[in-house]
Order: structure tokens, then sequence, then C-alpha cells
């Protein structure tokens, strides 16, 4: 069984979002796929949230970062979900 969080698109940036709308999903750095017009859906990657090298995505690392720690499998970025007060919002 796979446990979801659903996460704000607050927390991510505008270059974040721009980067996921721009590119083909193949070109992302971890699993993951749009969801609807304005949200996204990752697996959530350890090794990505804790050791990835480029800190241009901060704000999606600390997201997979607090998913892991809670034992969150995948996370959802929807703009209807409301921010949670642990992470940043943009």
């Amino acid at each position: 069984m796979r446990k979801l969080l659903c996460l704000s698109t607050s927390h991510l940036s505008a270059a974040t979002k721009r980067f996921l709308m721009s590119r083909d999903q193949k070109e992302w750095l971890t699993v993951g796929g749009p969801f609807g017009d304005t949200g996204w859906i990752f697996h959530v990657d350890e090794d990505a949230a804790f050791n990835f090298g480029n800190r241009r995505f901060k704000d999606l690392w600390r997201s997979f970062a607090y998913a892991a720690d809670r034992g969150y499998d995948l996370i959802l970025f929807d703009d209807v979900e409301e921010p949670v007060r642990d992470l940043a919002v943009y």
C-alpha cells in the first residue's frame, strides 16, 4: 500500500512550476508527471530529497524530505490544497 501526501502548489516556487510546465517529464529530475492543468504528482525519491547535488529546486526537495520523514511514498501538488505550516510558501 502506498501513502499519498497532498500538498499545495504554493509550496513550489514560480521557477520550479515553470520548469515542470515547460519540460517533458523525461527531463525531470525524478519520477513524476502532470496532474490536471495545474498540479503534479511525484514518487518520493529519498535520494533526491537528501542527496541531490543541484540545489536549484530546493522547494521540491524540501517537500520530498518532508514527505519521506512522515512515511509518504507519493506527493500530489494541487492548487486546491491548503498550505502546511512546516513548508515555505512562494
